[in-house]
């Protein structure tokens, strides 16, 4: 099993928090298409991600369905 350093909980802490925040705010809808996902659930996507310099924070933060995610990503689905 992988360690979780300090820091990578309170990075985690913060996603749960504001993704908490997010949803009370809006609801359970993808912000980029619209839709209420059943499953997989919403996630919690950067605009600009934190490699790049990106803050996990309001300004920077977007709920998604698990479609516009993987689409932000570059990831191609499997059907």
């Amino acid at each position: 099993m992988k360690r979780v350093s300090a820091k990578q909980k309170v990075e985690l802490a913060r996603r749960t928090k504001l993704k908490k925040e997010l949803i009370a705010e809006y609801g359970e809808v993808c912000m980029t298409c619209g839709i209420h996902p059943s499953f997989p659930p919403i996630a919690l996507s950067h605009i600009i991600p934190l490699g790049r310099g990106g803050k996990t924070s309001s300004e920077n933060c977007i709920l998604e369905c698990y479609h516009c995610h993987s689409k932000r990503h570059g990831i191609k689905e499997v059907i």
